[in-house]
């Protein structure tokens, strides 16, 4: 009797413990399936934020080709699309478009007969990501009864966020960079030509600094109350690889102009 006790007694704690373990397992087992949709959902969402990011840089806007041409004249400049706010994307081809024409514009207004100009210009994009677009232009011009072609340079640089072109003194420190022309000790230029580049930097160094300031600071095309001119000194600017290289006038026997890089 005992014995048949002790056995009811074993199989009765066998099955309440099968029982607990039952219940333990099954909450556990929500436990788990309740983490793994959260886990799942949060895969989700990082993956659909990850798409909408991928899609985002897909959609970048693209600088397309555009060419005025007449007569002996032609202008190729670059004009921008699928840039995702319609109202800069207007303003800055408009930009764009009248900053290239402008350096025909100047022979024209000063009297010369557009028949008399033999002229081509190029662009080359230095800089295009999602603040700043920094473009050169490059060409020569010969006009009729001129004894040699001159060499044309010049830039235009576009703020995107700004929606408009902006000048050397929007985008970088004059009076550093009138600091580093100065001293030149760690200014590079572009003339693969020792001998000229020494006699570049010693003209830079001719300049006063009070005149070398107003150069810097009238750099690159700017607006006035809406119109856009030319800078009247003549000294251009762009940025390439996180550098900021200035063009400033000189004598056509030095060049025309001379192409400083300053490290940001």
């Amino acid at each position: 009797m005992k014995t048949r006790k002790s056995v009811l007694i074993l199989i009765s704690i066998s099955i309440f413990s099968f029982v607990l373990i039952r219940i333990f397992y099954a909450n556990n087992l929500k436990c788990i399936n309740s983490i793994k949709k959260e886990v799942l959902v949060v895969n989700k969402t990082n993956y659909s934020n990850m798409k909408i990011s991928l899609s985002n840089e897909s959609k970048q806007y693209e600088i397309v080709d555009k060419v005025y041409s007449k007569n002996l004249v032609k202008i190729n400049y670059p004009q921008i699309k699928n840039y995702a706010d319609s109202a800069k994307l207007d303003s800055i081809n408009n930009d764009l478009k009248n900053e290239a024409l402008s350096i025909l514009n100047i022979y024209v207004e000063n009297g010369t007969n557009i028949n008399d100009i033999n002229m081509e210009v190029n662009y080359k994009v230095k800089t295009k990501n999602d603040k700043y677009i920094s473009i050169v232009f490059n060409g020569l011009i010969n006009i009729k009864g001129t004894a040699y072609p001159t060499s044309i340079f010049y830039t235009v640089n576009v703020d995107l966020e700004k929606g408009s072109t902006v000048g050397l003194s929007d985008y970088a420190n004059i009076q550093d960079i009138l600091k580093k022309l100065k001293k030149l000790d760690d200014v590079k230029m572009l003339s693969e030509n020792d001998k000229l580049v020494e006699v570049q930097k010693s003209a830079i160094k001719s300049i006063s600094d009070d005149e070398l300031l107003s150069i810097l600071e009238d750099a690159d095309f700017h607006k006035k109350d809406g119109v856009i001119e030319i800078p009247k000194k003549g000294a251009y600017s762009y940025m390439e690889d996180n550098k900021i290289v200035i063009s400033i006038p000189m004598i056509h026997a030095i060049g025309d102009h001379a192409e400083f890089i300053i490290e940001k």
